[in-house]
């Protein structure tokens, strides 16, 4: 933005995104409940606007808000499929207004590829999923395969923006991370993991489809891509956590989203067999707390 000469550079993400616990990375996570204890005054870094994610009309009147009182648009980040927010998919369509609105205001669209990417939505990175290009987009945790790592990817103008010094990490570049990174890249080239992905992601999602039909009172709608899937808890007195412990008590490690989702996030490297597996445990689970 200042290279720009926007003195007040805002940048919009959607409601319920996540994207990190860092201060500003925080600030970006439109979710009230992530901010306390960490705000000044009730409020965090300045900068940052709202929208609704995949509601383009949102999208655009975050735009106009972002872009009055001297204020100019730097960029919009977005994550390929909300995690924290409930396992929500982004729409084509939604992404395509909001790389037109960056190709007009001269922003970044800025992917955040850290949950979605690496391969775990089927393609390596989750935007491929929606057709469009960014100019900027972030990759972490799956990328070390758990050595911790962290990547930030631009291209064109985005890509000049840092000169020498601008910007630095104490474990930038670091050997041993970088090994890593390396490492996990060429297993997933080596051993084709994207089909393991899709076909395991396939698996999962008609296995638990028919819980839903078996259960419709307790389980909804299954949504996600690949190994990044989600389903609805809809039963008034279970909630997602009540779910996930009965889970764990079978012996299966699943997490909550949003407000009412379970969420799957097997490795990618998971076979046939586990995932049978898995949805054996996760319908005992059910049924424990169905009846």
């Amino acid at each position: 933005g200042s290279n720009r000469g926007i003195e007040k550079p805002v940048i919009i993400s959607a409601e319920q995104s996540f994207h990190g616990r860092t201060l500003a990375a925080l600030s970006a996570t439109q979710q009230p409940k992530y901010h306390k204890g960490f705000g000044y005054d009730g409020k965090m870094v300045p900068g940052f606007e709202a929208c609704k994610y995949n509601d383009i009309e949102s999208l655009e009147a975050a735009v106009e808000r972002a872009t009055s009182d001297g204020q100019g648009l730097a960029a919009i980040m977005l994550e390929p499929l909300q995690g924290e927010g409930g396992i929500i998919p982004g729409n084509p369509e939604f992404f395509a207004k909001a790389r037109e609105i960056c190709d007009k205001h001269g922003a970044l669209l800025m992917i955040d590829e850290v949950q979605a990417g690496m391969g775990r939505t089927g393609t390596l990175w989750g935007h491929e999923n929606l057709g469009v290009v960014p100019d900027v987009f972030t990759s972490a945790k799956a990328l070390g395969g758990g050595v911790p790592i962290g990547a930030m990817m631009a291209r064109g103008d985005a890509a000049t923006t840092f000169g020498p010094g601008d910007h630095a990490s104490t474990y930038g570049g670091n050997p041993l991370a970088c090994a890593a990174g390396l490492a996990v890249a060429q297993y997933i080239y080596d051993k084709n993991v994207l089909d393991n992905v899709k076909a395991r992601g396939e698996q999962l999602t008609q296995g638990l489809e028919k819980l839903a039909e078996k259960y419709p009172t307790v389980l909804g709608q299954v949504r996600g891509w690949g190994l990044l899937k989600g389903i609805e808890c809809i039963a008034d007195d279970i909630a997602p956590g009540d779910l996930v412990a009965a889970a764990m008590n079978e012996g299966l490690l699943l997490v909550p989203a949003g407000a009412n989702v379970v969420r799957f996030v097997p490795p990618l490297i998971i076979s046939e067999e586990e995932i049978n597996m898995a949805l054996e445990r996760f319908e005992a689970a059910v049924k424990s707390k169905a009846n």
